[in-house]
């Protein structure tokens, strides 16, 4: 009996060429993990609006569309690895919050992944992606749904008065 490929989803609230542990980290795990070829790997990131892009980018690069983005991230991933990585790359639609200074997702992203790819999902920043999720629940979705948290918020709240 031939063995089921895996398939991991890899949802994060930041993309390149913002240099952030949220665009950065997530991008490197699903490079490694698309090596092996037991599995089907898709990065789902943030498309923003350019009004939106020009806020989070910085040197006011700027894409006209989803395909322009992805080839600068493919060629600033295998010039920092060595390797052209099979993972899949999507998008979901986003907007930059100046008051949270974070990427919010906008709809369900879950509708990002056909129901027959949905089976690991990790939530890079879970915290970000589920603040306004109003779509399918990850649980119901996703056979397994793991959450990678970026941010010390511990650290934060030991910087304010009074902590």
């Amino acid at each position: 009996m031939e063995k089921k490929q895996q398939h991991i989803a890899i949802f994060t609230t930041a993309s390149l060429p913002w240099l952030t542990g949220t665009s950065v980290n997530p991008l490197f795990r699903a490079a490694y993990l698309a090596k092996d070829e037991g599995r089907k790997v898709t990065l789902v990131i943030p498309w923003l609006s350019l009004k939106d892009q020009k806020h989070v980018y910085p040197d006011n690069i700027t894409y006209d569309s989803p395909a322009e983005q992805e080839k600068y991230v493919r060629q600033w991933l295998e010039g920092r690895t060595g390797f052209t990585s099979l993972l899949n790359i999507r998008f979901y639609p986003g907007k930059f919050s100046l008051e949270k200074r974070s990427i919010l997702a906008l709809g369900d992203i879950t509708e990002v992944i056909p129901d027959e790819e949905a089976d690991i999902a990790v939530l890079e920043e879970p915290e970000h992606l589920t603040w306004y999720h109003h779509g399918k629940r990850w649980k119901k979705k996703f056979r397994l749904v793991i959450g990678v948290v970026h941010t010390n918020y511990l650290e934060y709240v030991k910087r304010e008065k009074n902590s």
